[in-house]
């Protein structure tokens, strides 16, 4: 720097103030304001002062200062480096570069950070000026580490830096310096390589040498070397070539493993080994780490893990969680390369899996988690689960396994001193719900490898299973007649029946197949079972459940002589077993109307519906027996709403196999009995909100002892779930040749396809009128003149209940449920269910009556008039439900012949009222966040933010709605014949080019297609990423259709319409440019809307005219790009979207970390000069000529 104008002396003063200024803001007893004029005036300075690096240079070496200033003296280095360097002299570089080179040989300082602070000026420096203008860097360095540890130290650390700016972390954004010094380092890498090799076996020599001689200070010396070049290689070993890695016959990955005995060295050995076995790559790239798969290797490995495992302190577990990284890694190394030739298997292959049995066994849960890892791998792969050594250790593994399925309860205080999965948990999870997640994806990758286990090793895994549960069994009669869900004997049996359900899931894929006359043995002995507790009832249930595919194995001709018979006994006492569960009443003190009570009768209830959908054709012969013991369950008084139709439902699910149409007519009829009557009786209620209010006690104090009213709401509830229940569950057979002999044909679309009838279409369609009523005044309720309805404490009960609440927040409730609802509580549950019920009843009917529901005269008329009155007067919870449950379906659903009659009336009355009321929501949910409420501490649970949560989902909802109305509708004609309400799309992963025949119905239409195309682009720009991608995909086809449209002379769209859609595409990517999907999705199709546009529209191009600073040539080059590609408008290649970026630039939204960044600039160097050897042009030039005068030698071999 020029010194002559401005000396030494004053620098000294200068960095004498700002030493007193650092010493200022860090004093925690001088005054705040004070604090931030001394950090302001030393920011000022390293911005704007022409002496920062002279200052820094004084500050970093003066030896009276304090490490704080020193380091400040270094960063005011760096800073001069990093964003003046392109502005000082040539003289001003080489001052900076000699001094820190000085510093640097003179061993930097004790403190680690001003050692990295160091390093990184350096770095900074060989960023700008390596190779091509320091050719001597490299041996600058090595003469650096010749004179002490502290210098071989920082050298290792500006490798380490280094790599992490160019090839790791790149935060050298400019490519070609970063090409240039990735290119450098590679052609030296072989040389690098070898230094650090000498490194660590000189260091590590010398550490141990001098810890036997009792030298300990100096041995320390040496171990932070190796700890440095461990930690340089870490940066290293995940990009270099793998031939580096394994040079030598792996003498790296030799000392690596060696170094994990060694308890100064294991963590970062460990960590730069897992660095190695998780490189991920070309299989020809990946080969050389086979090398790892070795005797030595792995006895190496299985050494450290017994030492470790030994010691019980958090230094050594720390080493466990990682080495079980690096085994999880080595896992999936050799499963992905096991066809490349895994040699010596019996040599090495035990020792690995008595390592994995070690950390399996292990107390702590996140070792165990991470073992299950290679444990699911290994018994997924198709080679590896079948070794012999595999198979060997499977029945250890079980054992070791097995607890780990059982739960874990986070402790309310921390424990200390115990060595069990408890204090594991607290050392490992800071907080109740965070240990809950862990231990949720725990258990459930737990349970995936007891499902493999099942096929590898079929015999073994259920000898095991088995055995735990008569062991289990054999515990009922000791069983406590009240407890609760943490006592021992719940937790093991809520583990068993998990495994149970696994394991047995993969029971008809078993070869060989375990005993089916001993599985039912077990069942047998599961129905004789009596527990007192109604807890473990309810899983005992759970066991028969999944012990029930036994029953149908029985019937096989491979089930053996004698097994048919027997299972064809039992069948019937399971049945008794699961309806006598539908009844049961508890034993005191808990009665039938306690909660454990209850579950135990719905699981009953439930499991005879997965019965009829898993085994319909094995209680079909028994349907008979199963009708007799419903009807006289059904008898009984006390039998709920749910669980009667429940019952029911099961019914129905075996009565789709008798694929007959008068039956299953006959029997929807049966199980309807006395719901028309019902329904007729309730009708007049439900005209208006008032009636319905009072039916159901709305308008009367909270109280459950007027029968009237709990006898009403109870009917109402019952007659819409069992209509809803019938609709769900009544079928056509799959097969068009039974339905058609069955007698379900109901003649053929104009195309030609069959149509068929549902057998409860005739029976459940004269009620809809009454459930569209009911639909109608559950909505009028939310109306301004029905809050005089309700009574003041049911203030709430139109609010979404506390579940709903929860899942909308994000918030898990782990916290047992309250024993008894407050009256209040059980109307808002109510109203609610009620509302998802018939919405759901919609839905279900769209899917399952198909044409007989779509034919009905004046459908679209009577769903406007109920589930579509005031939409914009419903709270967003209820509208959303509308939009999922009902609308979806029915647009998913509506046959071609009655998109003009149903979908499109039902469009037009729709759109423009939800373009309206999700503008108003968000232009709310905008002020709400303008105005701070959203921001608030402790707020995370306020009515704000469950306000804005219900807005970005009521979107989503309906852009949903829009992508099956516009892109998937009419997907299915005719009804569906399986349980699924919805069919998925056929290849969601892709954005539709075209809309479907109903969506350009849609958009042709004049009132339907503007508000349609004006709430997708109006998404597009609303505070929601999510909302915003998923408009991304519409907006394209539904623009191209309308403009399809508009020159067919349909619905309007002038040249403002035009412009303003580019514009809300470019206002998206101001808004969610900073989210990389969105960005890309957002250019793609900003180019296509221009290509689409610009044709038609000229004056488009004046929305991209109006972009600050843009440059107009690129605006030329842009329209000459879309003019030379007229022909193949659907597609859109990389040189027009790069182009468009740069136009648009200055418009793309960043994220926070990236608005007030200080932008860097390194200047490209002339291009490094490539030795290349000069290839002959032909073979007359090379030295031994073409060889002609030999060409016809008779002596020369041919």
């Amino acid at each position: 720097m020029n010194v002559g104008a401005f000396g030494e002396r004053e620098v000294a003063l200068i960095a004498d103030e700002l030493s007193n200024a650092v010493e200022l803001t860090l004093n925690p007893t001088v005054a705040h304001e004070a604090r931030k004029q001394a950090y302001t005036a030393c920011e000022s300075f390293k911005d704007n002062s022409p002496w920062c690096a002279q200052a820094g240079l004084l500050l970093a070496s003066g030896a009276h200062y304090s490490p704080v200033v020193k380091h400040f003296g270094l960063q005011l280095m760096e800073h001069t480096v990093k964003y003046r360097w392109t502005h000082i002299s040539q003289a001003e570089k080489l001052f900076i570069k000699e001094n820190a080179m000085k510093l640097l040989n003179m061993g930097g300082w004790e403190t680690g950070h001003l050692n990295d602070a160091l390093a990184r000026v350096i770095v900074e420096m060989i960023k700008r000026e390596w190779p091509q203008q320091w050719s001597t860097l490299l041996a600058e360095l090595s003469d650096a580490c010749s004179r002490g540890h502290q210098h071989t130290q920082i050298v290792l650390h500006v490798f380490l830096r280094l790599v992490e700016d160019v090839a790791t972390l790149q935060t050298l954004e400019q490519h070609q310096r970063r090409k240039d010094i990735y290119q450098a380092l590679t052609s030296n890498m072989a040389e690098i390589f070898s230094f650090f090799m000498r490194l660590i076996e000189l260091h590590v020599q010398e550490f141990r040498e001098k810890t036997a001689a009792g030298d300990y200070a100096g041995a320390a010396s040496n171990g932070r070397v190796v700890q440095v070049v461990l930690l340089t290689l870490t940066g290293f070993v995940e990009w270099v070539s793998t031939n580096h890695v394994v040079t030598n016959n792996g003498r790296l990955l030799e000392i690596l493993c060696i170094l994990l005995s060694d308890e100064a060295f294991q963590l970062p050995a460990a960590e730069c080994l897992l660095q190695i076995v998780n490189r991920k790559g070309s299989t020809k790239e990946r080969k050389p780490l086979m090398i790892l798969f070795s005797e030595n290797a792995i006895s190496y490995i299985h050494r450290a893990a017994l030492q470790s495992i030994s010691a019980i302190d958090e230094p050594h577990y720390l080493f466990l969680k990682k080495l079980s990284l690096v085994l999880a890694g080595l896992a999936q190394q050799l499963t992905s390369l096991w066809n490349c030739g895994a040699t010596n298997t019996e040599t090495w292959l035990p020792l690995l899996l008595e390592t994995m049995l070690l950390l399996t066994s292990h107390p702590s849960l996140t070792l165990a988690h991470t073992a299950n890892s290679v444990w699911l791998a290994f018994l997924k792969h198709e080679h590896i689960s079948k070794l012999h050594e595999v198979l060997a250790v499977v029945p250890r593994w079980l054992q070791a396994a097995a607890p780990k399925i059982l739960k874990v309860t986070y402790p309310s205080s921390r424990v200390s001193g115990v060595n069990d999965a408890v204090s594991y948990a607290c050392m490992d999870y800071d907080s109740e719900q965070e240990f809950a997640i862990f231990f949720s994806r725990c258990k459930t990758e737990t349970l995936e490898s007891f499902r493999y286990c099942m096929i590898a090793a079929p015999l073994v895994t259920w000898a095991y299973v088995e055995q735990w549960t008569h062991t289990a069994l054999d515990k009922v009669d000791s069983c406590p007649l009240q407890l609760d869900v943490t006592h021992p004997l719940h937790v093991e049996w809520e583990a068993l029946a998990q495994v149970l359900d696994v394991v047995l899931s993969r029971l008809l894929q078993a070869e060989p197949r375990p005993n089916v006359a001993e599985g039912l043995r077990l069942l047998q002995r599961c129905v004789a079972s009596e527990p007192r507790a109604p807890l473990i009832l309810s899983l005992l249930l759970s066991f028969i459940s999944a012990l029930f595919v036994f029953l149908s194995c029985a019937y096989s001709q491979l089930a053996g002589p004698g097994v048919g018979s027997a299972g064809a006994e039992l069948l019937p006492r399971v049945l008794d077993k699961i309806f006598a569960a539908l009844v049961y009443e508890g034993t005191p003190p808990e009665d039938r109307s306690s909660r454990n009570v209850k579950n135990v009768r719905r699981h009953g209830a439930g499991l005879l519906v997965k019965l009829g959908s898993k085994y319909p054709l094995l209680l079909l012969p028994v349907f008979g027996r199963l009708h007799e013991l419903c009807l006289n369950t059904l008898a009984r008084p006390d039998l709920s709403a749910l669980e009667s139709v429940t019952l029911q439902e099961a019914l129905l699910l075996v009565s789709n196999h008798f694929c007959c149409y008068e039956r299953q007519s006959a029997l929807v009829a049966q199980v309807l009995g006395d719901c028309r009557e019902r329904w007729a009786a309730l009708s007049p209620h439900l005209q208006s909100a008032a009636g319905l209010a009072r039916l159901l006690g709305l308008d009367a104090p909270p109280n459950e002892d007027d029968p009237e009213r709990a006898q009403a709401r109870r009917t109402l509830l019952h007659a819409l779930t069992l209509t809803l229940g019938v609709v769900k569950r009544t079928q056509v057979p799959a097969d068009p040749d039974k339905a058609s002999r069955g007698g379900f044909s109901a003649g053929v679309t104009p195309s030609g396809n069959p149509v068929w009838r549902n057998p409860c279409g005739a029976h459940v369609l004269p009620l809809f009128p009454a459930a569209l009523s009911l639909a109608r005044a559950l909505h009028e309720l939310h109306s301004p003149q029905a809050a005089s309805l309700r009574y003041p404490a049911h203030a709430r009960a139109l609010q979404p209940p506390p579940a709903e609440r929860r899942n909308l927040l994000g918030l898990r409730d782990e916290a047992p449920p309250a024993p008894m609802a407050t009256p209040q509580d059980r109307m808002q549950n109510l109203l609610h269910t009620l509302h998802e019920n018939v919405c759901g009843l919609v839905g279900a009917a769209a899917a399952s009556l198909g044409r007989e529901l779509f034919g009905v005269a004046n459908l679209a008329h009577a769903l406007a008039v109920s589930l579509l009155a005031a939409p914009e007067k419903l709270p967003d919870h209820w509208l959303r439900r509308v939009l999922r449950s009902a609308l979806r379906p029915l647009m998913l659903h509506c046959p071609p012949a009655h998109y003009a009659d149903v979908a499109l009336p039902l469009m037009r009355h729709l759109a423009p009222i939800m373009l309206v009321h999700l503008n108003h929501r968000w232009e709310y949910v905008t002020s709400l966040y303008e105005s701070g409420k959203l921001e608030e501490e402790g707020g995370s649970e306020s009515q704000e933010v469950l306000e804005d949560m219900l807005v970005r989902h009521l979107t989503r909802e309906h852009l949903d709605l829009l992508k099956v109305s516009l892109v998937e509708g009419g997907v299915s004609t005719e009804p569906s014949t399986d349980m699924e309400e919805e069919t998925p799309p056929a290849n969601p992963g892709r954005a539709p080019e075209q809309v479907s025949e109903l969506g350009a119905i849609i958009l042709a239409d004049p009132i339907a297609g503007p508000a349609v195309l004006h709430t997708i682009l109006r998404a597009l720009t609303w505070n929601d990423s999510t909302s915003s991608l998923r408009a991304c995909a519409l907006a394209l086809p539904a623009l191209r259709a309308a403009i399809s449209a508009h020159e067919a002379g349909g619905a309007t769209l002038g040249a403002g319409e035009a412009a303003g859609a580019l514009a809300a595409v470019l206002h998206a990517l101001r808004l969610h440019g900073q989210h990389e999907a969105n960005q890309a999705a957002l250019l793609a199709l900003a180019v296509q809307v221009y290509e689409a546009l610009r044709p038609r529209f000229p004056n488009v191009a004046s929305v991209l005219r109006a972009i600050p600073d843009v440059d107009a040539h690129d605006l030329q080059r842009l329209d000459e790009k879309l003019a030379a590609n007229t022909n193949k408008p659907a597609k859109i290649d990389k040189s027009k979207r790069d182009l468009f970026k740069k136009i648009t630039s200055r418009l793309i939204g960043r994220n926070v970390g990236q608005l007030f960044k200080k932008e860097v600039f390194v200047l490209n160097l002339p291009a490094m000069q490539t030795a290349q050897k000069d290839k002959p042009r032909s073979a007359l030039d090379t030295a031994e000529g073409a060889g002609l005068e030999h060409l016809f030698n008779p002596n020369v071999p041919t």
